[in-house]
């Protein structure tokens, strides 16, 4: 414990996450996860794989039709990830 007190779990695994230098990895795993919760069980049943490099998000998709679809939307897409992240971690997403 602190001489300031207890701190929040939230707080300490900031400072964990910090000193190893690793937030961007974590990031990048919020991302992943996040989009294979937005995308729902329907994009889910074709997508093979979804990775981040660098700020672009991208989603292997195993149907041609849901990918064109996808990509046609992927400015939405963007918005509404980057929206339940509540921060601009994606600046880009790339369907293939």
């Amino acid at each position: 414990m602190s001489a300031d007190g207890p701190r929040s779990l939230g707080d300490v695994l900031e400072d964990v996450i910090d000193e190893l230098g690793v937030q961007e990895e974590v990031d990048e795993a919020r991302v992943v996860e996040t989009w294979a919760h937005l995308a729902g069980d329907k994009i889910n049943s074709v997508t093979e794989s979804a990775w981040m490099k660098d700020s672009t998000l991208y989603v292997k998709i195993t149907s041609a039709a849901w990918r064109q679809e996808l990509h046609m939307n992927r400015r939405k897409w963007r918005e509404r990830l980057n929206g339940a992240l509540e921060a601009e971690l994606v600046d880009e997403i790339v369907f293939r």
